[in-house]
């Protein structure tokens, strides 16, 4: 409704605010309801290759051996790392290694696109953890955790299953 004036009268100015506040208030409500990431089930992880978001032990990642067991550990969605736990030694003096590595699989199969190792001088028994490696929802990823003994960054590694 225009007055005299060629304005518009203060009911259809306030109505047209009340409707543009309703409108701003859906938008905002569909996208903060859309807004929550979408967890993957560890059933489409296994099945799919994606991985899925875990805090803290992520299921089927262990290898037992013998003195020595490895893990992969996360952080929900975000990161992965090894967990080492070197209960003790009976060959002296040699170091052992950690390792978690993280695997895309692409063009030419599994490449490892990140990995981190630690290095434990002999006598450190007990739990340590390497660094992280980055976690992509969605993508076609693995990790696994790895153990090896030598003085130097050793070549060959022993390894648990690779998971999501």
């Amino acid at each position: 409704m225009r007055t005299r004036g060629g304005g518009w009268s203060s009911v259809v100015r306030l109505l047209a605010a009340i409707v543009l506040a309703l409108g701003v208030g859906v938008v905002a409500l569909g996208q903060a309801a859309q807004a929550a990431p979408r967890t993957v089930s560890d059933h489409e992880s296994s099945e799919f290759g994606v991985a899925a978001c875990y805090e803290g032990y992520i299921p089927n990642s262990s290898l037992y051996s013998g003195n020595v067991s490895v893990h992969v550990h996360g952080s929900a969605c975000t990161t992965r790392w090894a967990r080492i736990v070197w209960d003790d030694n009976n060959s002296c003096c040699t170091p052992l290694w950690g390792k978690i590595e993280r695997q895309v699989n692409g063009t030419y199969g599994w490449q490892t696109t990140h990995s981190k190792t630690i290095k434990l001088g002999f006598g450190a028994f007990g739990t340590h953890y390497t660094d992280t490696v980055p976690w992509v929802q969605y993508s076609d990823q693995r990790f696994r955790a790895c153990y090896s003994y030598g003085s130097t960054l050793p070549s060959t590694w022993t390894c648990g299953p690779a998971v999501g």
